[in-house]
């Protein structure tokens, strides 16, 4: 046996514990000569497997205190016995300290995490938050937020290793750290971790001054009001940032699963860069990820790679690593991760936890007994390695239970700690796990407290002291005939052996996983059919509120059973999947509606046809947004092979099917022709033959400019909204067709649907689409009759119509009015906060492709065709790269890479590499896109290569070869980018027509000059440069040459004027090839060289400026030949 004395700290660390007084001195002694006499006093069990050596020895130690107080003893034992009990139970020195036990062997991990935070903070620099952000617009350098795995098994000290960052944040004032579990009984319940984390962060702004928060809800209300209001189903703590008297005027309008799904991106970024605003750095723990559902591994991903928060975050993410293998969805969230980690989206860092060496464990149990000398408790450390494997929780859990069962005792004569090892070994052989170790030490406590502790684990990690007193009451004592109702003294016991905590006010949860797992087995009680009970009794009795909050816990207990009131249980799990479809929780929701349909009974299609239709329509839904294509089709058939519908009934049904047919089987006509069935059934059979759909779009086109001509802003604001289900089921598939239409390349027929939309907005009233559809007829109006006025004057009714219908398809309307209309009717800088407003409020729309084409045109597309930088432009790329690539829109994402590309080439030299698409961000030859935007962007980007690398002759063979019918002008019709691109064509065409006289060279290029110079005539304010180069080139090939000088001089002005780099240079550049070529003038040659070369420097093409300095001291040379 081995006895230990405890440490000098220890005793001084427990002033409470050596009371003087005699009738103290007595109650230890009665407690001592008990123990020998009968082995039935406070540690039995230790008294019953103490050898008669050590007894002797413990005797006489102690017999002269024995023989001189046995007397008083005797007499003070009924006064003090029950003094002497209260005294043991307030003693801390016989108890060990397991409370203030730190992380014990994870030096080097801890290491590895301070370095992350740190790195986070080194690398935002100055950590005082400043206003919250108000624009979306990426101009700072953002650096990467944090992401840190955790993994090993269960009990190795994940979270624990975790909480040490707290130490870190202490000396930061604005650092924040909260936490979000995750639990094994409900691993479909959307958003569980994340949403506790977000509590819990704005709980944190209840301790703020008035003033901040003032802030924060100013932020809140200006950047995501209706979006902080959408939260509350899944964060009710934000409600300390809003006007809840505002929640009626709050329309939280209704979409598809994908913009529902991007609306939340949003408002979770958003609202994460708002807090960060105050509190920086954010660090969110997320334990027990494995049980993690998709919706919440989506945020998790979405705030990880938010490349525009300026503000620094970091998630720690734990995970038992046995739980997750290549199939599970962690896994593979992983590994996406580590993919943004290698392009430097986000900085992931692993972290994987080992079991505790034997000197671990013993540092362990050193530090619960308060002894310093590592060779005293090295024997008990090597039988505790062997039962715990070195699993830091299982030991805690082993030396408890050694202590509970008399193994290790504390004797508080000797002051020691006393051991058997021998006596360890044999009685803990069988202590297969930590479970049946927490299983044990429940089993001790009585029957009733016992049943309490599998009732709270069957609510989840953490449970309502209110529920659980009411399904005592209500379910306990009444069915299982209970007696007990003292509820409060149960939960005091439960609370004292450590198995609960408490977490907020009136709730507690289990101080570990494995507890909460072990009260579930603990006896046969809790089956899955008494889970089910439960569930009921609670979709029953709760209140309302209570009812909606614990939606998901209540309907994953009802699903563990086999239920007798299926009805009941369909519309429990249709309630929780229409709020999880709320939540934009796809994946769980699918899961609702697949249980409801499950129990729907035989006779459903005549008793119950509403409920069936209405789980079978929010499945197909939810199937088809996930990507299970068979299943939604199967869900569809179900509905639409059936008479009994009718055809509003059955509409989402049969537009998702167009969908389907488009987008899945890539069957774009028979979606079109299945769209033009859907309008006949609701009475909208309007067009006539599909050969005669030409004939009836340009009448239809001419009728309804006619009327729209003659509409002011001032008559939108006099004009109501359209109420009648059908008319606007009509507007709703319309506007599926136009879409449908357009992809299939059947223009006729979308500009037909076009105008319908427009003909019910002017004889019925607005609808959500009338915006959009006035401005794409605009843009119908420049391409077939390049009608500016008319164009502009509808893009204007275009933009009132959207303030009157609110910012749903702002996105797409400020697209199709910018890209097909203002492009050519206002200066080019005015689109560059037209189409960030586009994009932000794209985003906050859940419209990712029309958010993402104003992006582009953002951020790409108008500073290149202004003649920005191309080291502005760059830069630009790797922040906005991200997004689109999360957008999943693969022509958006194809041409960013090959704007990137060309770019890069631009300021290489002009070699024969440079002047193809093959780099880093794009190779050519690798990819097998054939989408007229793709093909039209290619195309142009090789084309701006070979223009100002000067390969003219290389570039007109392009377009009468591959090219030809085939340049980004014919392939993207009246995108931005066709302006530009038919100018530098024009340039070819003539710098071919000088070098070679050949009239099929001046005829193409005579043929653009007029189409631009009709595009100025008709008040095109970004071609007027371009008009007046072109006339100096064609009075050059006129032998006009004091006009081509006037004329060359006036472009270049102009493009100074509006600082338009790369047209400057290359303007002049073309000056000096017809001063020396044309004229012999190598003064004004060289010239206007040199201001070419220091254009080009400027613009970012060093590698042109330098071919040009070469050229330069050639005709220097020449020049001094001469």
């Amino acid at each position: 046996m081995t006895s230990i004395s405890v440490s000098e700290q220890q005793v001084a660390s427990s002033n409470n514990v050596l009371v003087t007084s005699d009738a103290t001195v007595a109650s230890f002694s009665v407690w001592s000569e008990a123990s020998h006499e009968d082995g039935s006093d406070a540690s039995p069990v230790f008294a019953k497997k103490t050898g008669s050596q050590d007894r002797d020895e413990h005797s006489a130690a102690h017999s002269s205190i024995r023989k001189s107080t046995r007397l008083s003893i005797v007499q003070a034992v009924e006064t003090t016995s029950s003094r002497s009990e209260k005294v043991l139970e307030e003693l801390t020195i016989n108890k060990l300290n397991i409370q203030s036990l730190g992380l014990v062997g994870r030096d080097d991990e801890k290491s590895i995490l301070k370095n992350c935070y740190q790195r986070l903070c080194n690398a935002n620099g100055d950590q005082t938050p400043s206003a919250p952000p108000c624009s979306q617009e990426a101009s700072a350098i953002i650096v990467p937020n944090e992401l840190v795995f955790v993994q090993g098994y269960s009990g190795i000290g994940k979270s624990a290793l975790a909480r040490t960052i707290q130490t870190e944040i202490e000396e930061s004032s604005n650092a924040v750290y909260v936490e979000g579990k995750y639990e094994f009984t409900s691993t479909d319940e959307p958003y569980s971790g994340i949403s506790q984390a977000f509590g819990k962060l704005c709980n944190k702004f209840k301790d703020c001054p008035a003033e901040t928060r003032d802030k924060i809800s100013s932020a809140v209300a200006e950047n995501m009001r209706e979006e902080a209001f959408m939260l509350m189903s899944m964060i009710p703590e934000i409600s300390v940032f809003l006007d809840l008297d505002d929640a009626n005027s709050i329309w939280i309008y209704g979409s598809s699963p994908g913009r529902e799904h991007e609306r939340w991106k949003y408002a979770f970024r958003t609202f994460t860069r708002i807090l960060g605003s105050h509190f920086a750095p954010i660090i969110i723990m997320l334990d027990d990820l494995q049980w993690a559902d998709v919706s919440s591994l989506d945020i998790m991903d979405y705030l990880m790679s938010d490349v525009q928060n300026p503000y620094p975050l970091m998630i720690i993410g734990c995970y038992r690593s046995n739980e997750v293998d290549e199939n599970s969805i962690l896994y593979n969230r992983i590994q996406t991760l580590r993919c943004k980690h290698q392009n430097g989206i986000v900085k992931l860092t692993d972290i994987k936890l080992e079991n505790c060496s034997i000197d671990s464990i013993n540092k362990i149990i050193m530090s619960m007994m308060g002894i310093d000398d590592d060779s005293m408790t090295r024997d008990l450390a090597d039988v505790c390695f062997k039962r715990t494997l070195g699993n830091p929780f299982f030991l805690i859990e082993f030396m408890r239970a050694l202590q509970a069962e008399g193994l290790v005792v504390f004797n508080i004569i000797m002051m020691k700690w006393v051991w058997d090892v021998k006596e360890i070994e044999n009685s803990t052989m069988s202590a297969a796990n930590v479970v049946d170790l927490l299983k044990g030490r429940m089993q001790k406590l009585p029957n009733d407290v016992q049943l309490l502790l599998q009732y709270a684990a069957c609510l989840g990690s953490s449970f309502s002291i209110a529920i659980l007193k009411n399904i005592w009451s209500q379910h306990a004592c009444i069915k299982l005939i209970r007696a007990t109702d003292d509820i409060e003294d149960m939960l005091r016991q439960i609370e004292k052996v450590k198995l609960v905590e408490p977490c907020a006010l009136d709730e507690l949860r289990w101080v570990h996983d494995k507890v909460q797992e072990a009260a579930l087995s603990l006896s046969d009680l809790v089956t899955p059919p008494f889970q089910c009970a439960l569930g009921i009794f609670l979709y029953q009795g709760l209140e309302k509120e209570q009812l909606e909050q614990q939606l998901f816990d209540v309907a994953d207990l009802v699903n563990k059973g086999n239920p007798t009131e299926r009805l009941d249980v369909a519309v429990l799990n249709l309630r929780a999947a229409k709020k999880a479809r709320k939540m934009a929780a796809l994946f769980s929701a699918a899961q609702y509606i697949k249980y409801a349909i499950e129990q729907l009974p035989n006779d459903k299609w005549k008793l119950h046809r509403v409920l069936a239709l209405q789980l079978y329509s929010i499945g197909a839904e939810m199937e088809y947004a996930l990507g299970n294509i068979p299943t939604a089709e199967e869900y569809i058939g179900i509905i639409l092979d059936r008479d009994e519908f009718t055809p509003m009934e059955t509409l989402p049904l049969k537009k998702m099917k167009a969908q389907i047919l488009a987008t899945a089987h890539l069957r774009w006509n028979e979606a079109c022709d299945f769209g033009l069935v859907i309008l006949k059934d609701l009475g909208y059979n309007f067009v006539w033959k599909a050969s005669l759909i030409p004939i009836q779009m340009l009448m239809a086109i001419k009728k309804i400019a006619k009327r729209v001509k003659k509409i002011s802003v001032k008559d939108v604001e006099k004009m109501g909204f359209v109420e009648d289900k059908k008319q606007l089921a009509a507007v709703d598939i319309l506007k599926l067709m136009k879409h449908l239409t357009y992809s299939a390349n059947t223009l006729p027929l979308c500009f037909l649907c076009v105008c319908k939309v427009i003909e019910i907005t002017l004889d019925h009233g607005i609808s959500l689409c009338s915006a959009d559809c006035f401005a794409t007829f605009g843009g119908i109006l420049m391409f077939l009759f390049k009608d500016h006025k008319a164009a502009s004057h509808i893009c204007d009714l275009a933009f009132a119509l959207q303030r009157r219908s609110g910012r749903r398809h702002i996105a797409d309307t400020i697209h199709s009015a910018w890209a097909f209309v203002l492009v050519q009717t206002k200066p080019l800088h005015e689109g560059l906060n037209l189409t960030l407003k586009g994009y932000t409020q794209g985003l906050r729309d859940g419209d990712p492709l029309d958010s993402t084409n104003c992006l582009i045109n953002r951020f790409v597309l108008l500073p290149y065709m202004m003649g920005r930088s191309l080291e502005s432009i760059i830069e630009q790329f790797p922040k906005i790269a991200p997004q689109l690539e999360e957008s999943g829109i693969t022509n958006n994402i194809l041409t960013l890479k090959v704007w990137w590309q060309m770019m890069l080439n631009l300021q290489l030299p002009p070699i024969e590499t440079s002047k193809k698409l093959e780099g880093e961000k794009f190779r050519q030859s690798e990819e097998k896109a054939e989408s007229n935007m793709y093909i039209g962007n290619v195309n142009l980007a090789i084309g701006e290569l070979l223009l100002f690398f000067g390969e003219h002759e290389e570039r007109a063979k392009r377009l009468l070869g591959e090219e030809k019918g085939k340049t980004y002008s014919e392939l993207v019709q009246g995108y931005p980018p066709h302006g530009i691109e038919t100018f530098h064509r024009g340039i070819t065409w003539y710098a071919m027509a000088r070098k070679t006289g050949n009239r099929k060279y001046k005829s193409r290029a005579t043929e653009v000059r007029k189409e631009i110079t009709k595009w100025v005539k008709k008040g095109n304010p970004n071609a007027k440069d371009y008009d007046v180069f072109l006339r100096a080139e064609q009075a050059v090939l006129d032998k006009k040459y004091k006009k081509a000088n006037d004329l060359y001089k006036q472009a270049i002005v102009h493009a100074a004027r509006i600082g338009h780099l790369s047209h400057v240079a290359l303007y002049n550049e073309r000056f000096a090839e017809y001063q020396l070529e044309v004229l012999g003038d190598v003064d004004d040659c060289k010239y206007r060289m040199e201001e070419a070369i220091r254009y080009y420097t400027e613009w970012g093409a060093t590698g042109k400026a330098n071919q040009l300095r070469q050229s330069l001291s050639s005709i220097t040379d020449l020049f001094w030949l001469m």
